[in-house]
């Protein structure tokens, strides 16, 4: 069977292939968007510590390196990946500068879909998540409080609509490899910037052995600790995978940023994104038929995380009991599916069908929770907000979203690709088991990675097939 995504010809993608006028107006976008990020970095400072004007130089220059070698396509969308994972950080009077680049990205794409060579029909994907976000605005009908929704459908629709973007991008091989290298430097960087905090001393606990990572600033920016770590999972995988298929000074630089990645997420004592971490490990143990290689990699991590014993004191604290206190959240919120199994209490109203819910469900253990509480699970909190229709929606998208590189063989040169977007979704699967994860940013650019590695499978259908065959005709 044919993709209709192939109805274009497949010429050559170089940004130097685009029309002069495209070409011309994507460096412009870009350049303006770098300048505002800039200007507004310098009227209210960063709370990163870096002085202001250094900042907006780097900005600048940033623009005219898009302008100088002419790649306007793939540096924005770079730049938008890897700077994600500060995304809380970067606060500003109207938003985070994470949002700015993010505009920069979607112009971007807007402007080469102008060029017909550069766009492609998207995948069932985008559909799924489509129907889900239908159902999802549906239920603000008969929420209990609509208002309570409105803002959280209206963020988690605008990164839909610049995934859904993302989607129609025809790009090639050689693209999403620097797209997922802006992915794993991103989460390096923000790695180690938490580990440094935490040297630091911005720890939750003055207690050594049961500190844990507090990026709280008086400026009002702040990145949770488990999110912080679930932002490492995706680039985490990339890293594992580069290491297991890379040879030479690369595998070394892969397995560098593995230790990184695997230390920020230590530090953060997230119990949730180690144990998605392993069973991203297992994953691939059984896909790249690497068993010996990661037996000796989860050794190795296991020996380093003895100098960071605090996340095995909170699996081990009998405090911690009761998954943190979830399983109590769980069960009031179980009750509270119970009242609104078929459509659920509507979209953003899970804390007011837990407290209709709370007086209900006898409270055991040591945990008493407020009033009000979020779910800290992907089911439960769809299941209530949704119910079953939507329920079973959200399981259907994130099995789409899983295998949307399915076409791809293991052994090709997209094959790498493939695995980490995978072993990446996999993994935030598990963490979205005890956080609420749907509207945040790095979810999404993992969901918008995965597509764009199809895509690219769609436009070098070579690069997908096994090493020695003819392509074969790739399905959506």
């Amino acid at each position: 069977m044919t993709d209709r995504g192939l109805r274009y010809p497949a010429r050559s993608l170089n940004p130097d292939r685009l029309a002069p006028a495209i070409r011309l107006a994507l460096a412009g976008a870009f350049v303006v968007a770098a300048a505002f990020a800039a200007l507004v970095l310098y009227e209210g400072g960063s709370v990163l510590g870096l002085p202001t004007r250094a900042v907006a130089v780097l900005a600048v220059a940033a623009a005219a390196i898009a302008l100088v070698i002419y790649r306007p396509v793939v540096l924005p969308l770079a730049a938008y990946v890897a700077v994600v994972p500060f995304d809380n950080l970067l606060q500003t009077g109207d938003g985070t500068i994470t949002k700015f680049l993010g505009v920069a990205a979607a112009v971007t794409i807007l402007l080469v879909m102008l060029d017909r060579r550069r766009t492609i029909t998207p995948p069932v994907a985008v559909a799924a998540w489509g129907l889900f976000l239908v159902w999802s605005l549906a239920s603000l009908m008969w929420a209990i409080d609509p208002i309570f929704g409105v803002g959280l459908f209206a963020q988690t629709a605008e990164l839909f609509i610049l995934y859904a973007m993302f989607s129609m991008l025809r790009i090639r091989s050689a693209e999403i490899v620097w797209i997922m290298l802006a992915a794993l430097v991103g989460g390096v960087a923000c790695s180690l910037y938490g580990i440094d905090m935490y040297v630091a001393g911005h720890v939750q606990t003055t207690d050594a052995l049961s500190a844990r990572l507090d990026l709280q600033f008086g400026t009002g920016s702040y990145i949770n600790a488990d999110h912080f770590s679930a932002a490492l999972v995706f680039p985490l995988g990339i890293a594992l995978v580069a290491f297991l298929r890379l040879n030479g000074i690369k595998r070394m630089g892969a397995g560098a940023a593995f230790i990184i990645l695997l230390a920020g997420i230590l530090v953060s004592a997230t119990r949730g994104s180690l144990i998605a971490v392993g069973v991203m490990g297992v994953y691939l143990a059984f896909v790249e038929r690497r068993r010996i290689q990661l037996i000796a990699i989860g050794a190795i991590g296991l020996m380093a995380s003895a100098f960071m014993p605090n996340i095995w004191l909170r699996f081990l604290d009998p405090e911690q009991g009761g998954l943190g206190g979830r399983s109590g959240i769980w069960a009031i919120g179980l009750s509270a599916f119970r009242h609104y199994w078929l459509t659920g209490a509507g979209t953003g109203n899970f804390r007011l069908a837990y407290g209709e819910a709370y007086l209900k469900t006898p409270q055991t253990g040591e945990f008493f929770h407020p009033w009000m509480e979020f779910s800290h699970n992907l089911l439960v909190n769809t299941g209530v907000e949704l119910g079953v229709v939507g329920l079973v929606l959200v399981l259907a998208c994130w099995w789409i979203q899983f295998r949307v590189g399915k076409h791809i063989a293991r052994a090709s040169s997209l094959g790498a690709a493939r695995s980490a977007v995978e072993a990446g979704t996999l993994g935030l699967f598990v963490v979205a088991m005890a956080l609420d994860v749907m509207w945040y940013k790095y979810v999404w650019i993992a969901f918008m990675i995965g597509v764009l590695v199809r895509n690219a499978a769609l436009a070098d259908p070579a690069d997908a097939a096994e090493p020695g065959t003819a392509p074969a005709a790739l399905v959506a």
